[in-house]
């Protein structure tokens, strides 16, 4: 097995067979992203082949100013974004149904043991407004001005988005227990 500054170089230098070595050692984890940020697995696996396309043809511009799997995952985050930013519009007529706040989730703690399984089709049935601002928050750990700042929102704006999408999460997911 080679190092990972020694892959990264190979696929620099167009290596073939580095490139595939990288596809294989992040596929899964790579995979994990796309499928939080698409509705499907099939928009999953475009959005792998869009992100290492994008990724082996950035791969100059790594610097090493950190892992290589952080850098590839804010490609495949930044591509899922701009897909969803040209669609935009056709999200725009979400508007939040008060009754998730309340009525569905009476504030009992959703179990520990549900399977992910579960959890990732809940979040896919959310308002993809909700839906990207959950992954970007809870799941890739970026702040609410990072957040701001990538959507074209306000901060405020954010933080409404993570608490009605947790609400709506939580009685999605108490209404599956």
């Amino acid at each position: 097995m080679i190092s990972e500054e020694e892959l990264i170089r190979r696929c620099k230098e167009h290596d073939r067979s580095a490139q595939k070595m990288l596809f294989e050692k992040y596929a899964n984890k790579m995979m994990a992203v796309c499928m939080r940020y698409c509705k499907n697995q099939e928009d999953a696996k475009d959005l792998l082949q869009d992100g290492y396309y994008k990724v082996l043809t950035s791969i100059k511009s790594f610097k090493g100013n950190s892992k290589i799997d952080t850098w590839m995952t804010r490609i495949f985050i930044n591509l899922a974004l701009n897909r969803n930013r040209i669609g935009r519009n056709k999200y725009s007529h979400y508007e939040f149904d008060t009754k998730f706040e309340k009525a569905d989730y009476d504030g009992e703690p959703i179990s520990e043991d549900i399977e992910a399984k579960i959890v990732i089709k809940a979040l896919n049935e959310l308002p993809e407004i909700y839906k990207t601002v959950l992954n970007m928050y809870a799941i890739d750990g970026l702040s609410h001005k990072e957040i701001a700042k990538q959507l074209g929102i306000s901060e405020g704006s954010s933080k409404s988005r993570l608490s009605r999408g947790r609400s709506m999460l939580n009685a999605k997911l108490k209404r599956k227990k």
